[in-house]
């Protein structure tokens, strides 16, 4: 297993991947994305043809954080106000894994590398989230070994953009169902 540095190569084994974990139009334009300051893809594939998983984080701007989980969370520990503010705040956005390359550590060495390089950026306090719906995966687990504490859960975080069909969810049934769960870590 091999972990690398996104590359635009992988671009539709990522769009592929995202689509059968979160949904189509996960990422409206991945390219993008990569291109922002801040911002930390990585792949982990196996030869060099098949991708096993994805994981992106950045550092968020000095007083982004609100902006970035647009508006949806009421109260923030000060300790994550004071990081958002000092723009030490980095954030894991995504984290998936193929289903048939679970269970292998993927995800957690995923999530190990993505953190050591936001801090390496000079993040002092890390946020994850992640979409939680009847298929998803648990990761409270994973989250508590690696030191992250939950902080907590949006019920409708992704109803309205799932509802207008802003994203294909892969557990769409005629209403979202699914929530955000949010982890945080102080990391110095």
């Amino acid at each position: 297993m091999t972990i690398a540095l996104y590359s635009p190569n992988w671009h539709r084994a990522v769009i592929k991947l995202m689509g059968e974990i979160s949904g189509e139009h996960h990422f409206e334009n991945l390219g993008q994305l990569a291109a922002r300051p801040n911002v930390v893809m990585l792949l982990s594939y196996e030869r060099d043809d098949e991708l096993a998983g994805f994981a992106q984080g950045r550092l968020l701007a000095p007083g982004t954080l609100r902006e970035h989980l647009e508006n949806r969370i009421g109260d923030i520990p000060a300790e994550i106000e004071e990081a958002d503010q000092a723009g030490a705040l980095g954030v894991i956005e995504t984290v998936a894994v193929a289903v048939d390359h679970r269970r292998r550590g993927i995800a957690r060495s995923l999530l190990e590398i993505l953190h050591d390089k936001l801090i390496g950026m000079g993040a002092d306090k890390l946020v994850i989230t992640f979409k939680r719906g009847p298929s998803a995966s648990s990761v409270d687990g994973l989250m508590n070994r690696l030191g992250f504490a939950p902080w907590t859960r949006v019920p409708s975080y992704w109803k309205e953009r799932c509802e207008n069909r802003e994203f294909v969810c892969v557990d769409w049934n005629g209403t979202c169902n699914c929530e955000a769960a949010l982890y945080s870590k102080k990391v110095l």
